[in-house]
């Protein structure tokens, strides 16, 4: 007999990348599942604030133990998605000793990766949560070898069978129902998708994702998608049935027929039609003479332009409108107008909204609740949407518009509002917001909310005001090409739809075509930084629009009107030559040239717009930007931890201060005006 032939570390090394390649070409699903999480948990912004929030909690806090149960589950099921896929009738496996070795030991390996995800993610030296979580990491191992002894169904074969022929899908079928294990796995999988996609499916004001946080929301996502994609690749055969090349496709062309993405609009007989609401040039001559005392008055107003960023851009906004209220008495009752994009969108929208419903002298007392607001979880409603009622719209050949997720995005900001404030307003109709008993409410600003449409690539605005198309030349507006009004929330979205985490409103119109067809005819808006992210561009067209008039107010009546810009600035650029990237440059450059000129464009435009301000002399324009610097990485998403929105409140009570010379010269300006503050 023949001594055994000891092979060469090379060799072994070889036959080992033969078999993990054999093994793995069947669980690719699970690798790719995998490495995505490891991506989406560690290298955004938005994810390390998240994982803060959950660190700031402590060990024992109901948050960190959402995320050891979630990820005690994932581990659960991507063990037992890679044994369905590689122990349960694969086919074209070639057994040796390296195959048999794999095959008894990567299931335990992926089982244990997810606590090796999070405890990366968590990771700081003293901090006990990365520590626990790797200790949950080594105990899913040995878990999974203990079920293996001493649980029938978990036992692993003694040796490995495997057939080489083609099997029928109902072969397959039998095949995996009479497994124990691969009965056992589907029923656990069929059932965890059932429990979290009707969990997820329960309103909003429940708080059912918010009590969970993000985080969590998010592993339970992977999860179930590890499950089902694991399903789909154990039925495929690349050779003659390509089941996952056919589900793509039928994704694709049912996309055709389910946009669910139609927006909101408001009903009711209390809605204002769209056609009477105020034209630029009659709204401002009432808001003058809301404000005009005698002829030779001199009267501020204030052009407020809100940078886009997600939540950061939503505190910052918010912030420092709050600021500039304390210190300079009068001035939300100057500022005609507000023009915001994304974050700094909504954050307006809450901001005019607090301005409404509670009076001027009350409101320092109410900041506290309107702070609740503003630095409210966001993220966990719009992702639970995403990853589990969404996912049934994309199966169905039909729009379901419930449940689209910046329905969900919108309901959370409206159902925060009404916790905190006690209020609805949020769910009224946007024209509805300046209707009062005494007629159209002249004290608040105006609104102007900038989209992009994406299939043309216009700026789309959403606006209480008709707005002249001689000044706002090529854009949309979005209430007329709907013909009725949208609710305050739905407008707050639509400018602030970027990209994945939520997805374009569909805003059409019927339009009267050859032979007297009808065409609709409309387009998606998503957020308004694919445009401009600064908001600038938009004061200064609506300020074109108010020069006559206000020329005309200052021969005519001897009124002369100041106006001021305010940018509301929170991107962080650099300012200086950053460090190559090389990796995955043909995927990575272009994807970081977008992304970095999205924030370095609201700079330019900054620097442009504050130089040639000097040129407007009839009226004299000033122009000030008051900018959020900071050195940390503050997040773009929808989720803020409490630490950074202390920061973010602390630099605008440091920095957002009679300290800075511009905003003692605009308070100068108030006071040699006689503004005073309004008891309404």
């Amino acid at each position: 007999m023949q001594p055994a032939r000891i092979q060469s570390f090379s060799q072994r090394l070889r036959n080992y990348t033969i078999a993990f390649y054999q093994t793995q070409r069947n669980a690719f699903v699970v690798i790719i599942t995998l490495l995505l999480s490891l991506y989406i948990l560690t290298v955004p912004d938005q994810a390390a604030d998240m994982i803060n929030a959950v660190m700031d909690g402590g060990v024992f806090n109901g948050l960190f133990q959402y995320i050891l149960l979630s990820t005690f589950v994932w581990s659960w099921l991507v063990y037992g998605s890679t044994r369905l896929i590689l122990h349960i009738s694969p086919v074209g496996l070639r057994i040796n000793e390296e195959c048999a070795h794999l095959l008894r030991w990567l299931p335990k390996i992926g089982g244990m990766i997810p606590a090796l995800i999070l405890a990366y993610a968590f990771w700081k030296s003293d901090r006990l949560q990365p520590y626990i979580l790797l200790a949950e990491s080594g105990l899913m191992v040995i878990l999974f070898r203990r079920v293996e002894r001493n649980v029938p169904v978990f036992a692993l074969p003694e040796q490995w069978r495997f057939s080489d022929r083609y099997t029928s899908f109902p072969q397959d079928v039998r095949v995996l129902w009479r497994h124990p294990l691969g009965r056992l796995v589907i029923q656990t999988g069929v059932l965890l998708t059932i429990f979290l996609i009707s969990l997820f499916s329960l309103p909003v004001e429940w708080g059912i994702a918010r009590g969970l946080r993000p985080t969590a929301v998010i592993i339970f996502g992977i999860t179930m998608y590890t499950f089902w994609g694991s399903v789909l690749v154990y039925f495929n055969d690349y050779r003659y049935r390509p089941l996952v090349l056919l589900f793509v496709g039928y994704l694709i062309i049912n996309s055709a027929f389910n946009d669910n993405t139609s927006v909101r609009q408001a009903t009711g007989k209390s809605v204002t039609p769209i056609w009477q609401r105020p034209t630029v040039e009659t709204h401002f001559a009432q808001w003058v003479d809301a404000r005009q005392q005698e002829d030779g008055d001199t009267i501020p107003l204030v052009l407020v332009a809100a940078e886009g960023g997600g939540i950061r851009a939503l505190n910052w906004t918010a912030e420092t409108l709050i600021r500039l209220d304390s210190i300079i008495p009068g001035f939300s009752r100057h500022v005609y107008a507000l023009s915001g994009v994304s974050g700094g969108g909504v954050g307006t929208v809450f901001y005019t909204a607090f301005l409404r419903d509670v009076a001027e002298l009350a409101r320092t007392h109410r900041f506290e609740q309107f702070r609740n607001v503003i630095r409210d979880d966001y993220l966990s409603a719009v992702s639970s949407a995403l990853l589990f009622p969404e996912s049934i719209q994309r199966l169905v050949p039909v729009p379901l518009p419930a449940l689209e997720r910046a329905k969900w995005l919108e309901d959370s900001w409206a159902g925060s509002y009404r916790t905190n404030l006690a209020l609805s307003t949020l769910d009224s109709a946007l024209t509805q917001l300046y209707q009062t008993r005494a007629g159209y409410n002249y004290n608040l600003p105006s609104l102007l909310l900038n989209g992009t449409l994406a299939e043309s690539g216009q700026k789309a605005i959403t606006s209480n005001l008709q707005l002249d198309p001689r000044y706002f030349k090529n854009v949309v507006s979005t209430l007329d090409v709907l013909g009725t009004d949208v609710p305050l929330k739905t407008a707050a979205s639509l400018c602030s739809r970027f990209p994945i985490v939520t997805n374009g409103g569909l805003i059409q119109k019927d339009t009267l075509v050859g032979n007297g067809h009808r065409q609709r005819y409309g387009g998606h808006v998503v957020d308004g930084g694919y445009f401009d992210n600064s908001g600038v561009e938009t004061c200064i067209q609506l300020l074109n629009n108010l020069v006559p008039f206000i020329r005309r107010l200052d021969t005519t009546e001897q009124v002369t009107i100041i106006p001021y810009i305010l940018f509301i600035q929170n991107s962080n650029t650099i300012g200086r030559l950053p460090q190559k990237r090389s990796i995955l440059q043909e995927v990575q450059i272009p994807l970081l040239a977008f992304f970095n000129a999205w924030d370095n464009g609201s700079t330019t435009r900054d620097n442009m717009f504050s130089s040639f301000m000097d040129r407007f002399t009839n009226p004299k324009t000033n122009y000030v930007t008051l900018r959020l610097s900071y050195n940390e990485k503050y997040p773009l998403g929808w989720f803020m931890s409490d630490s950074v929105a202390r920061n973010i409140s602390q630099q605008a009570k440091d920095s957002i201060s009679l300290k800075n010379p511009a905003l003692v010269q605009l308070k100068g300006a108030f006071r040699r005006m006689n503004v005073k503050r309004v008891a309404n």
